[in-house]
């Protein structure tokens, strides 16, 4: 195992990020166990540890998870927070997707892996298993970007599991959740710290919040927009109304200034 060195408090042009100390298995030892099939069944999500390597205050663009089946799509420049979550008509917010995988195919998509164990799905190839899938499924049933998968094949096993039995190949059970998506509005980073603590992957495209302090700008938000309350465990997608990769999110959080956070989360229907 690799572990981190002692946590640090970074401080970063009125934006809080916590330099938290994790530990990391080397991708080429690990050799995870498939899930296990249970009826379809869905069972709760267990905790995962936190995927974030830090060295002298930084972020180490080398450390976490990857993006499985394919290499990560080049960001978009003028790609915007509503690209990212195209208005749809009406969807189911939770369903089963039986998707027929191939071992030597990849998955056809590009996923950003969460601490909690749950995968949200950024990128959908034009041709693989999940379009596959989708051009026979109903228009309310077909897996979309944005989308996180919550069990496979019935287990809520850990994201790295997950994969690893996608990736075995065979008829694989997915159950999907839609995204809830919703945008804070004009942080004044210039004002205070941002009270964040955030992780992200360095070939995700999605920034994962650890904690909300009890202080700072976003626990001010939360305090005045219960409605619209920012959790642990949810994901920055967009910034100012752009996508990218999650250092060009970090990036952005970073230089201050006002800012828009789009926010996701699996929908709790």
């Amino acid at each position: 195992s690799i572990c981190c060195a002692p946590a640090l408090w970074c401080g970063v042009q009125g934006s809080m990020f916590g330099c938290r100390p994790c530990c990391a298995e080397p991708a080429d030892s690990f050799e995870p166990p498939p899930c296990t099939v249970q009826a379809e069944r869905v069972l709760p999500l267990d905790d995962g540890d936190a995927r974030l390597r830090q060295d002298a205050g930084t972020f180490d663009e080398d450390a976490g998870a990857e993006v499985f089946g394919r290499q990560a799509a080049a960001p978009k420049a003028e790609q915007t927070a509503q690209q990212v979550h195209p208005p749809r008509a009406p969807q189911t917010a939770n369903f089963v997707a039986r998707v027929q995988f191939a071992r030597d195919r990849g998955m056809g998509m590009s996923l950003d892996i969460t601490p909690k164990d749950r995968l949200r799905i950024s990128n959908i190839d034009d041709d693989g298993p999940i379009a596959e899938y989708n051009k026979g499924a109903e228009e309310r049933l077909q897996v979309m970007e944005g989308d996180f998968i919550t069990s496979v094949n019935g287990s809520a096993c850990d994201s790295k599991s997950k994969v690893a039995t996608m990736m075995t190949g065979g008829l694989v059970v997915l159950e999907i959740r839609r995204a809830h998506c919703f945008v804070v509005r004009g942080l004044d980073a210039t004002q205070g710290k941002l009270g964040l603590d955030l992780t992200f992957h360095a070939k995700g495209r999605a920034a994962y919040i650890k904690a909300v302090f009890s202080e700072g700008l976003m626990h001010s938000h939360n305090l005045a927009s219960p409605e619209s309350e920012v959790r642990s465990g949810d994901l920055i997608v967009a910034v100012n109304g752009r996508a990218g990769s999650s250092r060009d999110l970090v990036d952005l959080i970073s230089s201050g200034g006002k800012l828009d956070l789009t926010i996701s989360r699996p929908d709790e229907q």
